[in-house]
């Protein structure tokens, strides 16, 4: 094998690499945001190359989208995590909110 093959073996390598530790970064986020036993379900995960289109400045982010949810008023959610696992925004905006009331709900036995 040749020195220029070598190299983009090792290229390959470490891209696939650093994809995955971004891939399970996301989804450490989304799991640290919706806690144990989330109200969302049916999950898929793709990274948005052209950016997000309804986020401030279009940023490149993985979306992670929920086709069901049991939180009222939210037939879907999506979560935007940057290649970095930082939580850039949500859908609905006020996911953050809705989770907080919905866990208040539960605790008092009212979900």
């Amino acid at each position: 094998m040749g020195r220029k093959s070598k190299a983009l073996l090792v290229i390959g390598v470490i891209s696939a690499a650093l994809v995955g530790a971004s891939w399970v970064g996301a989804r450490a986020t989304a799991g640290q945001f919706l806690g144990l036993n989330p109200p969302v379900s049916d999950r898929s995960i793709v990274f948005a190359f052209d950016g997000v289109p309804n986020l401030q400045g279009n940023p490149r982010a993985w979306v992670i989208s929920y086709a069901s949810s049991t939180l009222p008023g939210v037939g879907k959610a999506e979560l935007f995590v940057s290649p970095t696992g930082i939580l850039v925004g949500t859908n609905p905006a006020d996911l953050d909110l809705r989770l907080a009331r919905w866990e208040e709900s539960r605790m008092q036995g009212g979900i």
